[in-house]
């Protein structure tokens, strides 16, 4: 299950658990794959969007047409495992609202933080973030997913060093 905060695009301030997206030390690989990530879940709220081909799109002109579809099948894999160990519905804001999209929810923030934490080695970061993000269900099948996810991303010497630091 999924919720946007598209509601009253826009001109709205980050809610409680909230935080602007410039404030969350996503390099440029982990925000491509939080907008596809928005996209994909645009799809689960709302069928009618058809946001799963923006999705694709997005990860064809980010990573290319060899990598963007890959990345993208295991990103969505990794969505649907945490979305089976979730009880609660995954609040995420929109991609297609300049102001929505600065906006990270706190589902949104520990989602691409575990994939940070993956990219840079600490796996115990990892899952922490993803415990809480799922919480508390086995993230067995959500790691195993989000592991894949990193192989296939490009490599981040920033994202490495920034994780040395956490």
């Amino acid at each position: 299950m999924s919720r946007t905060h598209a509601r009253s695009c826009c001109g709205r301030l980050p809610e409680a658990k909230e935080t602007p997206l410039a404030e969350a030390h996503f390099d440029d690989v982990e925000k491509s794959i939080l907008a596809i990530a928005r996209y994909f879940f645009q799809s689960f709220a709302a069928p009618q969007s058809q946001g799963w081909m923006a999705a694709l799109d997005l990860a064809e002109a980010t990573f290319g047409d060899l990598d963007g579809p890959i990345i993208a099948t295991r990103l969505l894999t990794t969505m649907r495992a945490v979305r089976y160990a979730r009880r609660s519905v995954f609040s995420f804001n929109c991609q297609s609202c300049e102001t929505c999209a600065a906006i990270l929810t706190e589902q949104e923030r520990r989602l691409i933080a575990a994939l940070q934490a993956i990219r840079g080695g600490q796996i115990g970061r990892a899952q922490t973030e993803l415990l809480m993000l799922c919480e508390g269900n086995d993230i067995k099948q959500v790691m195993g997913a989000m592991t894949r996810l990193s192989i296939a991303l490009p490599s981040s010497k920033a994202a490495r060093a920034r994780a040395a630091y956490v």
